[in-house]
């Protein structure tokens, strides 16, 4: 099963319930999940189980085909790369959806070498000017100070794009913050604050995919402050040592949030499609 992408977890699927209804079922012990909007179903991970299921996977899109109004907006997504040649040959079409970046959590800990050179003047900058910087514990007692960041930070960001689908998708983030802050105990996230002066200057959340991989769900900071991203990020890492790779998910198709992703270093893209029946 594909253990490596983000999605195969719980807590990626529960933050975005403000916009779809999810509901499930099992089919010849496999976890078939469905995702509701408007009348229409998809599934947004393959069938779970111990192995892939032809036959459950079949029948589990022919729901959705069998209920849907708008046929089209049936498929499964999140299917990783090595899969598309089994499921090419039982009939479906492959559409690339997106990309997920995973890295040795070594590298991102230690930053050796030229290629992290600028990563490291950054962090060494925050350090430099704001020696008061920690990371504590995310409490229930902080979630109006990192919704409060997120609204300024929001705020920032919709001023430097206009683009209505990126302000679409701001908006959009900001609920699922909202929901992901609020439920992160009963969600299995672990969530880390940055304090400057006192103040809350940043915050992220991520969650164990498996024993090998962690996954960095959330990570907002106070754009004025230089070498904040990167310190809150290394450091997060740092306490994310007993698992050998972080992956920080898609990058949403914004060429900006792509070249930040690339500029770490990925040791692996991990290439998603969705699937169709012709």
């Amino acid at each position: 099963m594909p253990a490596e992408l983000s999605r195969y977890a719980f807590a990626p699927h529960y933050v975005w319930r403000n916009f779809f209804d999810f509901c499930w079922t099992i089919i010849d012990d496999q976890f078939c999940l469905f995702a509701h909007q408007e009348g229409d179903y998809f599934m947004p991970i393959l069938p779970m189980g111990a192995s892939l299921n032809q036959k459950v996977i079949q029948q589990a899109y022919r729901f959705t085909l069998e209920v849907n109004r708008a046929k089209q907006i049936a498929r499964i997504e999140n299917v990783p790369e090595g899969l598309i040649p089994f499921f090419h040959q039982i009939g479906f079409r492959a559409v690339r959806k997106e990309t997920e970046y995973l890295y040795e959590t070594n590298a991102l800990v230690q930053l050796k070498g030229d290629r992290y050179k600028s990563k490291r003047a950054a962090y060494n900058a925050l350090i430099r000017n704001h020696p008061s910087a920690q990371l504590e514990p995310y409490q229930p007692a902080h979630l109006g100070d990192c919704l409060a960041l997120y609204e300024s930070w929001q705020q920032e960001r919709g001023s430097r794009f206009h683009d209505d689908i990126y302000q679409a998708m701001l908006e959009d983030s900001r609920h699922s913050h909202c929901t992901g802050l609020m439920n992160c105990e009963e969600l299995g996230l672990i969530g880390r604050v940055v304090f400057i002066d006192g103040v809350v200057k940043g915050y992220t959340f991520g969650y164990p995919l498996n024993t090998e991989i962690f996954c960095i769900l959330f990570e907002v900071t106070d754009l004025g402050i230089k070498g904040l991203a990167q310190f809150l990020f290394r450091e997060f890492c740092r306490e994310q040592a007993a698992y050998r790779w972080i992956n920080t998910m898609d990058d949403s198709g914004l060429e900006n949030l792509r070249r930040v992703k690339l500029s770490y270093r990925p040791a692996r893209q991990l290439a998603s499609y969705n699937l169709f029946l012709p």
